[in-house]
């Protein structure tokens, strides 16, 4: 669904204010530390309750007011987040709701900026949250595994660094298993249809190399992980925590055969992280019934123009809500011919311009 109204109020250094948008191309341009990534954290906010730009959204507050509050209208629903103190408060057409997925399903929200780059080298998180937003939007039975997973984990975790109650091992460890094997069945089918869609459509990202993507778990290859947790146990217990597990997956990629890290230049990986994203956009907008809203913080510092060219021409294929951040007041040239709605950040302050 596109956010066709914003209203926010105490948010970071923005002043308060109430946006219409474009339902398809949303321009937002100034300086830099202008407010530009400030705007599409709110929006980020809005859509997730999480922000990516830190881990306490108590950070989000404006200096010196109690707390912020976020306000949305999308086609079909509205949404409100508010933060004051230690209370979180998320809203959807006016009632509380108390799991954040429930707001996340309906609004899904991606963005492009510099941590995008860290898909290759960056640490193996990195790619399970990348895995893990393209399964929670195409998976229905994902969020349920993934919650079991969590709590199971969360229990033997605690079992193992007391080190008492031990005998209750085997309980948790039944209750783990099965939404372990269930998440990585899930993982290796999302590594399969990524490679598929990057052969396929993204190419002209590619520039032609042979790309493999592998998906690895979290234990020993090729054993059954019921089996792994049982002979590591006493090895658990002695380091306090569950050493294997869907917490310590990670995806392999390689091109020509060997690690993208080692062969590719820093040019050549960015286009290969943006084509993995937008092989994620591909299929998850193949599902999803809601219009995806993607951020776009600064592309243009990070890419030379033929892969913005190139990004943009595959972006204006799919059916996004894109905001994009620029320091000019110009649209990307693939886009130029688009309706589009503009908006210039100047010291916390967002006004509309005039567009197309």
């Amino acid at each position: 669904m596109a956010i066709r109204q914003l209203s926010l109020t105490d948010f970071r250094n923005l002043g308060s204010t109430t946006l219409e948008l474009h339902p398809r191309i949303n321009l937002v341009y100034g300086a830099n530390a202008a407010g530009k990534t400030s705007l599409l954290e709110a929006i980020h906010v809005l859509c997730q309750a999480r922000s990516f730009r830190t881990h306490q959204l108590a950070q989000c507050v404006q200096y010196g007011k109690p707390g912020f509050l976020l306000f949305g209208r999308f086609d079909e629903f509205k949404a409100g987040i508010s933060k004051r103190g230690r209370k979180l408060e998320i809203r959807l057409d006016g009632s509380a709701v108390t799991r954040r997925s429930e707001l996340v399903r309906r609004a899904p929200v991606n963005i492009v900026n510099a941590n995008s780059f860290e898909l290759i080298d960056g640490p193996p998180q990195v790619r399970r949250r990348f895995v893990d937003w393209y399964l929670f939007h195409v998976e229905q039975t994902f969020a349920d595994a993934w919650n079991r997973y969590q709590h199971a984990l969360r229990q033997r975790n605690r079992l193992l660094k007391d080190r008492r109650d031990l005998d209750l091992l085997d309980y948790w460890d039944e209750h783990l298993v099965e939404p372990a094997e269930r998440l990585a069945a899930m993982r290796r089918r999302c590594a399969e249809k990524i490679q598929e869609t990057l052969r396929v459509e993204m190419q002209a990202l590619l520039a032609g190399f042979e790309f493999e993507l592998e998906y690895r778990p979290g234990w020993p290859d090729g054993r059954c992980f019921a089996d792994v947790l049982a002979a590591e146990r006493k090895r658990d217990i002695a380091a306090g925590y569950t050493r294997f597990g869907i917490q310590r997956d990670d995806l392999t990629l390689r091109v020509d055969g060997r690690p993208a890290a080692e062969i590719l230049s820093r040019g050549q990986g960015k286009r290969l992280c943006l084509a993995l994203l937008l092989a994620a956009l591909t299929r998850v907008g193949e599902v999803v019934a809601s219009r995806i809203s993607l951020l776009i913080d600064d592309l243009h510092s990070e890419l030379d123009s033929d892969a913005q060219q190139r990004v943009y021409e595959r972006l204006q294929d799919l059916d996004l809500q894109l905001f994009i951040s620029n320091i000019e007041a110009n649209l990307p040239t693939p886009l130029a011919a688009e309706e589009f709605k503009m908006f210039h950040v100047e010291h916390g302050i967002i006004r509309p311009r005039n567009s197309s």
